[in-house]
């Protein structure tokens, strides 16, 4: 409260015209919370891409799991989570305007605007079922890394409904399997 005080009382000094011009910048600043911190979400700002991961988990049936990556180069990695099965692994190639073009559709609905954990998220995860698999979904940028996990048992609605923005997420998780074709690796878990 003190700090607060302080910032109006300089802010109230008067000036003349030329002194104003050059202290409000500098009064702003100085006004700012310590420390440099906003009461703005932080988020990853989208800067140049770098790669793109999705990650699939098992689930209680037969749901495969496994992590596709996509570099700038345009390098599609691929490596079976499966039970048994993890050591299979698999690369190709795809258009390097393909990483900026999901970086793109991730930006246009929002992704770097969503919670890390949409579990933890009692709003986007108001109904909560069990044995669902999880994607999570890794934009590495040249400024840092956006990370959402989505765990497929969460409904926004007490009637099982996936609405907005899960929806769009969701949907976003499927276009990365098929823009990158993981079908022709990912095979169906087998449960021992």
């Amino acid at each position: 409260m003190h700090y607060l005080l302080m910032c109006k009382s300089r802010a109230s000094l008067r000036l003349s015209a030329m002194a104003r011009y050059l202290a409000a910048p500098l009064l702003l600043l100085a006004c700012g919370q310590p420390g440099g911190k906003t009461d703005a979400p932080q988020r990853t700002l989208p800067s140049a891409p770098d790669s793109l991961v999705l990650e699939r988990s098992m689930c209680y049936g037969i749901c495969p799991a496994y992590r596709l990556r996509l570099s700038n180069a345009g390098v599609i990695q691929f490596e079976s989570r499966n039970p048994g099965d993890e050591r299979r692994t698999a690369t190709d190639t795809i258009s390097t305007a393909t990483l900026p073009s999901l970086v793109a559709r991730a930006r246009s609905f929002g992704f770097f605007e969503l919670p890390g954990d949409i579990a933890a998220d009692s709003i986007l995860c108001h109904n909560r079922a069990t044995d669902h698999p999880t994607a999570i979904v890794t934009i590495f940028t040249n400024g840092g890394s956006k990370r959402v996990e989505d765990y497929h048992g969460c409904f926004e609605t007490a009637e099982n409904d996936v609405l907005s923005p899960i929806a769009r997420l969701r949907s976003f998780e499927v276009e990365i399997d098929s823009v990158l074709r993981s079908s022709r690796w990912v095979r169906p878990a087998n449960r021992r």
